[in-house]
């Protein structure tokens, strides 16, 4: 049974990669040099925000938070769902982002991937000056962590009004 979820969980990582890049970023646009023939295609530099669910039975689910974009999919048995992007507005930006910052990831304990009762995995991508920091977080999906149930009760809100389906983080 541990090998189905593994490999589940392989295959639904592999989609949300790809369905991410579907998924239009926040961020600001630094226009690149143009030389000659080259094409300026720019960057995106900001926040970004992964909260992936990983259950022991149940649906294993992936939020993305990019900006003002959010993107949704998850896998529930051997089907992967991918729900897609939501442009939130400017209000529901600025609460998603203040219970992210709520959290503290990049001074919380790194955690466990308790395999026993779930986890959720959460990771904060910071711009910096000389790339990205990058910071990653395991919470038991037995947790009591306020903050963290507060920002799943809106992920789920957020999820449910434009894609009119309730995560079970």
């Amino acid at each position: 049974m541990l090998d189905r979820v593994r490999s589940l969980r392989f295959v639904f990582t592999c989609a949300v990669a790809i369905g991410v890049a579907a998924c239009s970023g926040g961020g600001s646009y630094v226009q690149g040099d143009r030389r000659g023939r080259d094409i300026d295609r720019g960057e995106t530099n900001g926040r970004r925000f992964d909260f992936t669910s990983n259950t022991t039975q149940a649906d294993d689910w992936q939020v993305r938070v990019t900006g003002s974009s959010m993107w949704v999919g998850f896998a529930r048995d051997e089907a992967i769902e991918k729900l897609g992007s939501i442009s939130l507005t400017e209000p529901e930006t600025r609460k998603l982002w203040k219970l992210i910052d709520a959290l503290d990831i990049p001074n919380r304990k790194k955690g466990t991937q308790d395999e026993d009762v779930g986890y959720v995995s959460l990771q904060l991508k910071e711009p910096g000056d000389d790339g990205a920091d990058l910071h990653q977080v395991y919470i038991s999906r037995g947790t009591t962590d306020e903050n963290l149930l507060a920002l799943a009760r809106y992920l789920q809100d957020l999820v449910q009004k434009y894609k009119k389906e309730r995560p079970e983080f």
